[in-house]
This record gives C-alpha cells, sequence and structure tokens, in this order.
C-alpha cells in the first residue's frame, strides 16, 4: 500500500515538472509598441523613388516571417528580385503595381493580397501619381529573405 502510494505521489510529481517545463518553454507575450522601432528609407540601390520601410515584427526561431509596412510614394518602385521563402503583400492603403517577370503588370488596392512564391523574380511599386502602403510578410530561408537583382527600367514601368 506504502508502495502504491508513493508511486503515485511521484507519477503527480512527474506531470506536474512535465507541466512546469512545458509553461517554461512556451514563454509570455510580447508587446511590441506602435513607434517604437525606428522608419527606415528604402536604399536607393533597390529602390526607385522615395520608399518608407516601417519595421513590425522580425524573423525568429519561432516564426521564421518578418513583417513591415512599407510606404511607396508616388513613382517608387523596388527593384526585380525574389524571395527564397516567399512573401506575401497585404495593401493597406493607395494603389499599387506589381508585375512578375515576363507578365502584365497588375494593378492592387487595398485588401488584396499578393503571394510572391519562392523563387519567382518580381517587383512592386505605384503609378505616378498615387502612393501606396502593404505589409510585406516575408519568409526567411538560411538567415535570407530577399534576392535583389536590376533595377526595373522605365519601359516595363510604363507598359501598363
Amino acid at each position: 500500500m506504502e508502495n502504491s502510494r508513493t508511486f503515485k505521489c511521484l507519477l503527480v510529481a512527474a506531470f506536474c515538472m512535465a507541466g512546469a517545463q512545458a509553461s517554461a518553454q512556451v514563454g509570455s507575450q510580447e508587446i511590441t509598441l506602435a513607434g517604437s522601432q525606428a522608419s527606415t528609407a528604402g536604399p536607393t540601390e533597390f529602390f526607385t523613388g522615395r520608399v518608407r520601410v516601417d519595421p513590425v515584427w522580425p524573423a525568429t526561431a519561432s516564426i521564421n516571417t518578418s513583417g513591415a509596412w512599407v510606404t511607396f510614394e508616388p513613382g517608387a518602385r523596388s527593384a526585380w528580385h525574389t524571395h527564397p521563402a516567399g512573401q506575401r503583400l497585404v495593401v493597406q492603403s493607395g494603389v499599387g503595381l506589381v508585375q512578375e517577370w515576363g507578365k502584365s503588370v497588375q494593378v492592387i488596392r487595398p485588401g488584396d493580397v499578393v503571394w510572391c512564391p519562392p523563387g519567382v523574380k518580381h517587383w512592386h511599386g505605384v503609378a505616378a501619381t498615387t502612393a501606396m502602403t502593404h505589409l510585406a510578410v516575408t519568409g526567411t530561408l538560411d538567415g535570407k529573405n530577399v534576392n535583389w537583382m536590376e533595377k526595373v527600367s522605365d519601359d516595363p514601368y510604363n507598359s501598363r
């Protein structure tokens, strides 16, 4: 009887310890306050025109994607690029443009979601008279989330 009671106590203690370890591994919620991260200008080697990037979250071991609000002023666009793990763009405001290599320029508006598959060459930006902000959710593979290429010339940009 005593052995049975000891076994039950040990069993309960093991379950409690396992639960405590699981709770310790989960962690706590984390809040990043709006405006607590500095905005940066889109680098001129990767963008034409004025672009502002407002980081939202970095890629981590827990979630291997980063998020950023990207605002394109009228006439701005990215260079051609690919993403090794893909990217989703969620248009928040304004009217934007996206183009996949070898395809026509597409117009995107608030609420539209663009999926850029891994390795697909594309660019995004806006027309000469509009601005646009989108949330860019970008996957990371082996520590890298983008492969930059040549700038978009005026011909494809103006071909809409």
